[in-house]
């Protein structure tokens, strides 16, 4: 059964005017405009980037252009989808893989808007400034016309309870996949323009009056705002008046609002004069000076910034370098970083002028003025009152001039910019165990990147019928350092740090870093070249992608040590980013395909490899050694385990086999003489079978010893030279 989430809310701002006086910033506004003034909200940045789908939840008002993630007001639920594979000409086991996808509806505007441009996933682009989805996606948008119908998919759910939601910008998604997503919705964020082009302040202030305001005059111009906040309009409108000197008087009919003070009223001189004795009528004239202790010494201006994709950003001016009071506006309106410190600037400068103010009382002539009028050359009336015929005016002082042009850095941010997603780089490790002992199954490490910026995760699916089907095995959410060696390295030591060997590896956009003995001992820095597992404890950036690294421990986890071509894969071995594959056993020996299926993986082809169960063979026996015991000669070793590395003083290493047994092969000359089993680490040679054999003292042999595995038979061996005696 769908779901309809009707967290929208109407328009709040009716009601008449009524006899509203005095200005803006002074006080007293139409409760009907801005509210009951019993319960006022500090003035704050609104969280646009976060999706809501909350019952009651305010939906914003979008004007211009701005980013914002709107509220979830329908879906119909997760969508359950079941694959089964395998079983194909080659038998083996029938696999079902299941994939989610989702289909609902996302409110952007309570206003009509023209279009949605770019629009993001999780933070991540999923359509692009030209409009072009970088994966697929069925979006609908309904731009909020009154006349709009519902939305076929949700009448089809809702039947006739289907609302067409009138006068409301939405986007309905259908059947997005949510494998990208780990299997829930995202959060979605949009790019939505409203008026193509800027906007100003005073058509807002007059949308947002439903009718009740009136913008007079020239006012400043932004790319985009947003009425985040429910309820009356004194947020948004205070946080417009601040930010751009808007100041508000009545007309006697309705509220009217300028930029900046009005018109300059005159008054004669003899009206501001002192006080005349023996007059019916009071004149009189005085001034107040704030004390600085009570003004911001600095103003902070917390706006949207175009230019790091509507990301929040900060701009700063201050009259002077101490660590005074910081006064902060933080509103949703979309400003270039040089016109939000311009701002800031602006709002300093005023509340530095308005320190000063003037208070008149002067004779019923003066009835025209109004509150926001200029008066006496470069003071603007703030309050305004008549009794007594007597007309009361308080004034504020305007700046001597305008605070001028910003100059500022709005700082930067990663940004994947409009690529797609591209191909997936995939490195299919078949590799002892890394991060925990032994197992009983095959195991495979996958590590992924992105082939370009745009990559973000890929699914992997494999195969073992030679791609007649595949079946999904996981995810990878994030890339793994993956490379090739830019230089040869060679052979080394592998029983103490090799200080003398140092390798170049060439990567993309990935990053490796130094870290200390003590923590490449407890594990860090572990890495895999070719099929060499290595450690390293100093890595040199060289510029390019290109590291330098040394301070080496080689041959580790049981592998061993080899010399490297250039061009030898290298790839970081971090648990956090690599996809753990367990293959049935019964796949052991054969040939199976892995392949990425991530959005811009259609033409990528699959990594073919053995499974050679690496996880599950013994390692090589260490320390093989021989003694005399009469006519008889005895060879030993000791085992390694694969269950664990660890070194536990006091205690053995756990077997990790379901029994202990060894295959042993002796040769001379190059000609095997003698294989044995053996279910102990060491083996008797007896004197009638070196005759046997052709072997007397003297003669050079070479033993090979294997450890062998329950389900991959003998393991990595060893060997060494004796001379028989």
């Amino acid at each position: 059964m769908a779901t309809l989430v009707l967290g929208t809310v109407g328009r709040a701002l009716g009601g008449p005017i009524g006899g509203l006086m005095g200005t803006f910033l002074g006080g007293s506004l139409d409760r009907a405009i801005l509210g009951s003034g019993k319960a006022r909200e500090g003035a704050r940045l609104g969280n646009l980037a976060v999706q809501s789908s909350a019952y009651g939840e305010p939906l914003p008002r979008v004007y211009g252009c701005v980013r914002v993630a709107g509220n979830l007001i329908w879906t119909a639920g997760i969508a359950e989808t079941a694959t089964t594979s395998g079983g194909g000409k080659r038998g083996g086991a029938r696999t079902t893989s299941y994939s989610y996808s989702a289909s609902f509806a996302v409110a952007l505007s309570a206003r009509a808007v023209v279009r949605v441009a770019r629009v993001w996933a999780d933070g991540k682009l999923l359509r692009d400034a030209g409009g072009a989805w970088l994966t697929p996606v069925t979006m609908r948008l309904h731009s909020g016309g009154e006349g709009q119908g519902a939305d076929p998919l949700i009448a089809a759910a809702e039947g006739g309870g289907c609302p067409a939601y009138r006068g409301l910008a939405y986007a309905v998604f259908e059947d997005l996949p949510l494998a990208d997503y780990g299997n829930r919705i995202p959060n979605l964020t949009f790019e939505v323009v409203a008026d193509e082009g800027a906007v100003d302040a005073g058509g807002v202030a007059v949308d947002l009056g439903d009718g009740v305001l009136q913008a007079a005059g020239v006012f400043p111009a932004f790319e985009g705002f947003v009425a985040a906040r429910g309820g009356a309009a004194r947020e948004p409108l205070a946080q417009l008046a601040r930010l751009f000197d808007l100041r508000f008087t009545d007309d006697g009919a309705r509220l009217v609002m300028r930029a900046g003070a009005g018109a300059a009223a005159t008054i004669a001189d003899a009206d501001l004069g002192s006080v005349a004795a023996g007059s019916d009528t009071k004149t009189a004239r005085s001034e107040t000076r704030a004390a600085a202790a009570a003004l911001d010494d600095a103003v902070a201006i917390g706006f949207l910034d175009p230019a790091r994709d509507y990301q929040a950003g900060l701009q700063r001016a201050s009259r002077r370098g101490g660590g005074g009071r910081t006064g902060q506006i933080d509103a949703p309106v979309v400003l270039a970083a040089d016109d939000a410190k311009r701002l800031a600037a602006d709002v300093l400068a005023r509340g530095l002028a308005a320190r000063t103010t003037a208070a008149l009382r002067l004779p019923w002539r003066a009835l025209g003025v109004r509150a926001g009028d200029r008066v006496m050359s470069g003071w603007a009336v703030r309050r305004w009152s008549f009794g007594d015929f007597v007309v009361t005016l308080d004034a504020e002082r305007l700046p001597l001039r305008a605070a001028g042009s910003g100059v500022a850095d709005p700082g930067r941010s990663h940004d994947a910019g409009d690529a797609a997603p591209g191909p997936t780089t995939l490195a299919v490790l078949d590799l002892p165990p890394l991060f925990d002992g032994g197992g009983t199954t095959p195991r495979l490490w996958i590590a992924a990147a992105g082939a370009s910026p745009g990559w973000r995760r890929t699914g992997i699916a494999f195969s073992a019928d030679d791609g007649d089907s595949y079946a999904m095995a996981g995810e990878v959410g994030a890339a793994s350092a993956i490379g090739v060696l830019a230089e040869p390295l060679p052979t080394g030591c592998d029983d103490r740090w090799d200080r003398a060997s140092a390798v170049v590896v060439q990567l993309g956009d990935m990053w490796l870093e130094s870290r200390s003995e003590a923590a490449v001992l407890a594990g860090a820095n572990l890495a895999v070249i070719g099929d060499e597992i290595v450690q390293f404890g100093d890595a040199m950036a060289l510029g390019g992608g290109r590291f330098r690294l040394s301070n080496l421990l080689r041959a580790r986890r049981g592998t061993m040590v080899a010399a490297h071509a250039a061009g030898t894969c290298f790839v970081l071995l971090d648990a956090t980013r690599l996809l753990a594959v367990d293959p049935p056993a019964e796949l052991l020996g054969r040939t199976i395909r892995v392949r990425a299926t991530g959005a811009g993986d259609a033409a990528t082809p699959p990594v073919v490899l053995t499974l050679g169960g690496a996880a599950l063979r013994p390692l090589a026996p260490v320390f093989l050694a021989g003694r005399t015991e009469g006519e008889d000669i005895v060879f030993t070793w000791r085992r390694r385990s694969r269950a664990g590395f660890a070194w536990l003083d006091g205690n053995d290493a756990s077997l990790g086999e379901a029994r202990e047994a060894y295959r042993v092969t002796l040769a001379s000359g190059g000609i095997v003489r003698r294989t044995a089993d053996t279910d102990a680490p060491e083996w008797r040679y007896p004197a009638a079978a070196r005759a046997a054999d052709g072997l007397a003292d003297g003669a050079a042999v070479t033993l090979t010893v294997a450890q062998i595995g329950e389900l991959t038979g003998p393991g990595a061996p060893a060997s060494a030279t004796f001379i028989l005696a």
